[in-house]
């Protein structure tokens, strides 16, 4: 049997620290990105895998086969399940339609065969907030983006089968649009909503106002939590641009409840283990995530949508 030397210890080692150091201090825009991408170490190991099978090296792939499993556990796959049953469930389903989007057929006849309870998009133009909003209003009719002096903020638009009370926007310095409302469906109390879509991290200055719409985000919530007539249900849905393997994603919403999937990119032919995380949403009790399921039967766009099921504990029902 082939010795593991100290330089294959190393070799095979060094990957993990240098990723998992540099997730706990990164705080520069591309360092972020890349070391969001937890594809790259499990794609390595794979490849480590591979050569201790064709060197016949027992002991090297002995010692590789747990960083392999490690970079696929924390990777966020196309399913993700909390609770084996889920009574009372509301579904959510949420897509960024992509701007250059060149037709929503396939997502029209998606939603006919598979009604929800509440859409949420992002990157809707008028043209396809227009046509979202008259094709689907007899399903939803409680609408909120295309109106006059509101339009679509931050190219948001959510449609519900369902209530919408006090729907509004708030901006960050840099203009970006947080969506904050009542969601209320029958037999529930009043569901706090949010939605937002910061910029995708391309630069510096795109990272810095992405942060600052997360920190804005986080502390709306916080301070809307302390208050006295707070509802505690809340629910916050989004395109975030922020890999659920960063550290930053760990620090938001504390107290919430999020279970990421593989949404982006969705490009033909690329499986979950080589996407990342960036399309979220959290929930706080009463509301608990029973499912999050990505779909990758509806193509237009380079994000994957995402239906996720909730449920809400009875005392907090409606009576």
């Amino acid at each position: 049997m082939k010795k593991l030397s100290l330089r294959s210890i190393f070799i095979l080692t060094i990957p993990t620290l240098v990723w998992v150091i540099g997730l706990l201090f990164s705080n520069v825009w591309w360092q972020e990105n890349i070391l969001s991408v937890t594809a790259i170490p499990f794609l390595f190991y794979c490849l480590a895998l591979i050569l201790t099978l064709f060197l016949r090296n027992t002991l090297q792939f002995i010692f590789c086969l747990p960083f392999l499993l490690l970079w696929g556990y924390v990777h966020p796959l196309d399913n993700s399940s909390s609770l084996p049953l889920c009574p009372q469930t509301l579904k959510v389903f949420q897509y960024n339609l992509r701007y250059e989007n060149p037709s929503l057929d396939p997502l029209f006849y998606y939603l006919q065969q598979y009604p929800h309870h509440l859409l949420v998009f992002q990157e809707t133009t008028p043209e396809h907030g227009s046509m979202l909003k008259e094709a689907l209003k007899a399903q939803y009719p409680y609408q909120f983006g295309g109106q006059p002096r509101i339009g679509y903020p931050s190219g948001q638009l959510v449609l519900s089968q369902y209530p919408l009370f006090n729907m509004k926007t708030i901006a960050t310095q840099a203009g970006h649009q947080i969506i904050h409302g009542v969601w209320h469906p029958p037999k529930y109390k009043p569901i706090e909503l949010y939605t937002a879509h910061p910029p995708s991290p391309r630069n510096a200055q795109l990272w810095a106002e992405r942060n600052a719409l997360l920190e804005t985000l986080n502390n709306l919530v916080e301070d809307y939590l302390d208050t006295d007539n707070a509802s505690p249900a809340q629910l916050i849905v989004g395109d975030f641009n922020l890999s659920s393997t960063s550290e930053r994603y760990q620090t938001l919403f504390g107290g919430f409840k999020s279970n990421p999937v593989s949404s982006w990119p969705n490009w033909s032919g690329l499986r979950q283990y080589l996407t990342i995380a960036i399309d979220h949403l959290w929930a706080h009790y009463p509301l608990e995530i029973c499912e999050r399921e990505a779909l990758i039967n509806i193509a237009g766009s380079d994000h994957r949508p995402i239906v996720t099921y909730l449920t809400i504990h009875q005392s907090e029902q409606s009576q």
